[in-house]
């Protein structure tokens, strides 16, 4: 949503700004924060000359006062934020596709700021509670239906792959037995972090799934390097073959690939499985669920790519096709591989910057930053910075507010241990802190 620019808003010079515990480099001084705080620095400064007795004002001040446009005190908090929704459309299919996608992520927005900042009643908490349980009955149900499927299809493909004889298929087989760690590593994780030591941890241990993702992804890649390798000598093998099958001085020999009825069945389960666990788990908004149907959609992709090669190389084998055919074989074992280690490589990229403390999405920085706003306007002065970064699959929040430097110790500790609370209650929030100061011209020492 936009926001009105003011005219020279008050911006402290970078010499002067506080350092975040974040990094030894000052914040950026332009950035929107800045004009929502002097936006309401500006409108208590009207308030308080609203205050001033009649007499003592001179009358040209008033009439001139008069005559001002009013200047809405809602402006940047929620009952502003609220006048956009009758704004967005995301329905009206007459609109571009890209405006009508902005429309939907306002009103995401707008509609998780109401989640935060209006006051929920006991059904809406009953309600929220209920869901919140549902959803992890749900995500316990599907990593053990996950666990128990990946155990079964091991086997049967396992099986497959002794009948067959295909390297494609060999390379799924690869890919299942991770799979399979995979659930046993994440089922493992999720206790942990359910049954945490808040004396051994008092952060959480949320940073234990990324790690575990990690370690299977540089296994993954090992076990997908070695299928190279055994692909590429039999293709190696099938071109000496057909290169000197005419002059007969060729050695060589074909692979005996033979992917009969129980090998197909294996794969089609395989791939009919893995689609509907894609499904279910990826309607479930949860960083393991999102994983897990990751990983079900490449083995997708991957099951159909291997029975596809499997059965050309069967039926050139047979002499149903051309015998130079045969070669798809461990050229698909090949492919398969690489894009496992592609894939796995995306997610252990994604893991390593989310625990190396990459910076929240704006998105979760604006709702942060509008709850920050919208507390206590009556009595915090400032809002000087709002940073969050990833910690593991949760965020680490750091504000720093101001407070009339007069207010009591007791006063100012109740306001920053309510917001805390109320930062701590917003999704995906590991830890919040809440800096309390009274100035911000000085510079602390590095």
């Amino acid at each position: 949503m936009n926001y009105v620019e003011l005219e020279e808003p008050h911006i402290l010079p970078n010499t002067s700004r506080k350092r975040s515990s974040f990094s030894s480099n000052p914040p950026n001084p332009a950035r929107p924060l800045r004009v929502l705080a002097a936006r309401r620095e500006a409108l208590s400064k009207n308030r308080n000359n609203a205050s001033i007795p009649e007499a003592d004002v001179d009358q040209g001040t008033t009439t001139a006062a008069a005559e001002a446009p009013d200047v809405s005190s809602d402006y940047g908090y929620l009952k502003h934020i609220q006048s956009f929704k009758p704004l967005c459309h995301p329905d009206d299919k007459s609109l571009p596709k890209k405006v009508r996608d902005f429309y939907e992520d306002q009103l995401e927005l707008i509609t998780s700021i109401e989640d935060i900042l209006l006051p929920k009643t006991d059904e809406s908490n009953d309600h929220q509670t209920d869901a919140q349980r549902r959803q992890n009955r749900n995500i316990k149900i599907l990593t053990r239906v996950t666990l128990v499927v990946n155990i079964i299809l091991l086997i049967i493909k396992i099986i497959a792959a002794v009948i067959s004889r295909s390297l494609s298929v060999i390379s799924s087989v690869v890919d299942s037995t991770v799979d399979l760690l995979t659930s046993v590593i994440l089922l493992w994780t999720s206790r942990k972090i359910k049954n945490r030591d808040a004396y051994k941890y008092p952060g959480g241990r949320t940073r234990l799934e990324p790690i575990s993702i990690v370690i299977l992804s540089v296994i993954m890649c090992s076990a997908s390097v070695q299928v190279i390798f055994e692909s590429g000598e039999t293709l190696e093998q099938d071109i000496e073959y057909f290169t000197n099958k005419h002059n007969g001085s060729s050695t060589k020999t074909l692979p005996d690939i033979d992917m009969s009825i129980l090998p197909i069945v294996s794969m089609v389960i395989t791939i009919v499985s893995k689609a509907i666990l894609f499904v279910l788990c990826y309607r479930i908004n949860n960083p393991t669920m999102y994983a897990l149907a990751e990983d079900n959609r490449n083995d997708v992709v991957s099951n159909i790519v291997a029975l596809a090669c499997g059965l050309i190389a069967t039926h050139a084998r047979r002499g149903d096709l051309k015998q130079e055919a045969i070669v798809v074989d461990p050229v698909g074992g090949i492919v398969i591989s690489i894009y496992i280690i592609i894939a796995w490589i995306l997610q252990a990229n994604r893991q390593v910057r989310h625990l190396t403390g990459l910076s929240a999405e704006p998105p979760f920085l604006q709702r942060i930053t509008h709850v920050v706003y919208n507390y206590r306007p009556d009595i915090v002065t400032k809002v000087d910075s709002i940073q969050a970064v990833h910690l593991g699959t949760n965020f680490f929040v750091e504000v720093d507010i101001g407070l009339p430097g007069a207010m009591p110790l007791s006063e100012a500790h109740d306001i920053g241990a309510e917001l805390q609370t109320q930062l701590e209650e917003i999704d995906d929030v590991e830890r919040a802190f809440v800096h309390l100061d009274f100035e911000f011209t000085h510079m602390p020492a590095s």
